[in-house]
Order: C-alpha cells, then structure tokens, then sequence
C-alpha cells in the first residue's frame, strides 16, 4: 500500500515489515469490538426500558450513566473516527456504512467531517484546521453542561443541521471550504438531511418498542455527561502548537495513556502521535506502534492517565474560559 506523506516520515520510527503487519486488518476482530459495543448498550437500554416499565423509575435513570457516559464515544473522537479512516474493515463498505451510521447516532453531520478531517491531518493546528484551531476553553457553565446535559450543544447542533439541510452556508472560513454549488456544499446538505431522517426514525422505532424512556436515551445521549470525551478530545491538541515540518506531528499532537476499558471505548485514539503518524494502521493495532514509539522517545507531549490528563488540562486554561461558550459564540458549521 502507498504510505501517506506522514507514514513516509513515520518510517522511520518503524520497519518496513513491522510497517506491513501492523497496517493488516482484522475483520473478525474489529467485527467483534463492535459487536461489544452494541450488545453493552443494548442491554443496558433493555434493562433500562424494563425498569421503566415496572415502576423503578430511579434505577432506570441509573443504568443511564454508563450508557450515556459511552455513547458519544461513537462518534468523531471514538470508533466514528476510525471508522471514516476506513482502517477498521478491509473492506471499503463496512467502514463507510458504519460511520455514516456512528454519525447519525450522534447527531454529526459526516458530509461536514469529510471535508475537514483530512485537513485536520494534513496540518493540525495550522490555519486551515477548522476542527482544532482555533482551541476552545470552558467556563464552569461549560463544564456543568458537560457533567449533566449540554443543552447549549442541543441548539447549536439543531439550528446548524437545520441551515445545512436548507443548503445555507455560514460565512467565515466555512465558506472557503463549502462554496455554494460546490461538491462539499452537496456534501454538507445531503449529511445533514440525512442526521434528520435518521433520528426520525430512530424516534418512531424507539417509542415503538420502549416508549419515550428508549427514545430519550438513544436521541438525547449524545449530549448527555460527554465529558470524558470531551476532555480527552482536547487533550489531543490543546495547547500545543503547529508542525514546522509538514507530516511530522511530535509539536502539535499527544498521547495519553490509558486503562484498557476506556481505550476500548476511546477506540484507541488515545495513541493520538502513532494515529497521525500512521493513519492506515488499524485502531487495534495502535498499541504496539506506541510500544515502538515509548522505545525510540519519538512522543514530546504524552500523559499517563486520564485523570493527569484533565489535571493538565485544567493547568493550561481549558476552564478557565471568561464566559460560556453559549449558542450564538460558538464556532459554526
């Protein structure tokens, strides 16, 4: 396969057959990791919706948590991610299929990430990068949102899809990458139409066979206690500054280390270097390219552990926003 410009430059961090092995994917295994994924939701949803039912209102709100605080982990910082990359299956459909759906379980417009996560890869943090640059903080209302239901990211997400799927584009850097009548405008509409067609029938299949109880759980979850992802999705870029040299990540990119389950929700993109670095290896196979890495001291910005990954956000300002990032401040898309 014909390496990218940053895995030609990653090369030599690793050997050519090392290179060749690791980038193999494995469909039994990565058909697996999604199927622990949906049988952990589906039962918790079907014990949740079972309580419900019989009265046990409380403990069907306590099943939530974990649901919720997984759920947006399949979205673009989780397996959706991986998912566009089309490194999960070797096939080309299952990966297109699945994070088109990951998508639209996430109310995540996937014609919008199309457009911008290769430039997100070709320069992170450069002028062009309009999913890292330029880096937001919070204010402790931002942060409350994130513990418990963000309901500024409801708005915000509705009334953007809203204007893409009527085909309006905001003005701003947006504009240059999503020029009316372009391909990347069709693209943007018919993503967000599609976010809305999908939840519809989400809403009605879900009243059908749980009732409103299903129904609030799937659609609203991706707003709901998104603060690991949210933090460890900062912590890929917060603060650091752009590559001088093109395909070399070491200055705007880290790693954190991480405990084998939240990995696993994570998607492995914890290992944040050795993805930019090598986007083709499959997200399971990342952990011996950070084994590779840690041997050679290729990594110049890495945390051990999430908890030192917040305390280190928290030391760089990423709460410390002077106020809210309300609905009408935030950047658009």
């Amino acid at each position: 396969m014909a390496a990218t410009d940053g895995e030609a430059r990653g090369l030599r961090l690793l050997d050519r057959d090392a290179y060749r092995r690791w980038s193999q994917k494995r469909d039994l295994l990565a058909a697996l990791l999604i199927a622990i994924r949906v049988a952990f939701h589906a039962a918790l949803l079907t014990a949740g919706t079972h309580l419900f039912a019989h009265g046990h209102v409380w403990a069907a709100l306590l099943v939530l948590i974990p649901h919720f605080l997984t759920w947006s982990f399949l979205g673009w910082a989780g397996i959706g991610h991986e998912l566009f990359h089309r490194s999960v299956f070797t096939a080309r459909w299952p990966n297109v299929v699945l994070f088109r759906l990951c998508s639209i379980l996430t109310w995540s417009n996937y014609g919008y990430f199309a457009v911008t996560h290769p430039q997100h890869h070709r320069t992170p943090l450069g002028p062009n990068d309009l999913e890292a640059s330029p880096q937001e903080r919070l204010s402790w209302l931002g942060t409350l949102a994130l513990l418990t239901v963000d309901v500024p990211a409801i708005w915000r997400r509705l009334r953007v899809l809203a204007l893409n799927a009527a085909g309006t584009i905001l003005k701003g850097r947006f504009a240059t990458l999503f020029a009316p009548g372009s391909r990347e405008a069709v693209q943007l509409k018919n993503g967000a139409r599609a976010v809305f067609a999908g939840q519809a029938l989400i809403l009605a299949v879900s009243l059908v066979l749980g009732g409103p109880y299903l129904a609030t759980a799937i659609c609203l979850a991706p707003f709901c206690l998104t603060f690991p992802n949210r933090t460890l999705a900062a912590l890929q870029h917060f603060n650091l500054s752009a590559d001088e040299v093109r395909g070399q990540y070491e200055a705007s990119t880290r790693t954190v280390v991480l405990d084998p389950i939240t990995a696993f929700f994570y998607a492995d993109m914890h290992y944040h270097l050795e993805h930019h670095q090598f986007p083709s290896i499959p997200h399971y196979n990342l952990h011996a390219v950070h084994k590779a890495f840690r041997r050679q001291g290729a990594h110049r910005h890495i945390e051990c552990g999430y908890w030192s990954g917040v305390k280190l956000l928290a030391r760089e300002g990423f709460f410390t926003a002077g106020r809210m990032p309300g609905p009408w401040r935030r950047r658009e898309r």
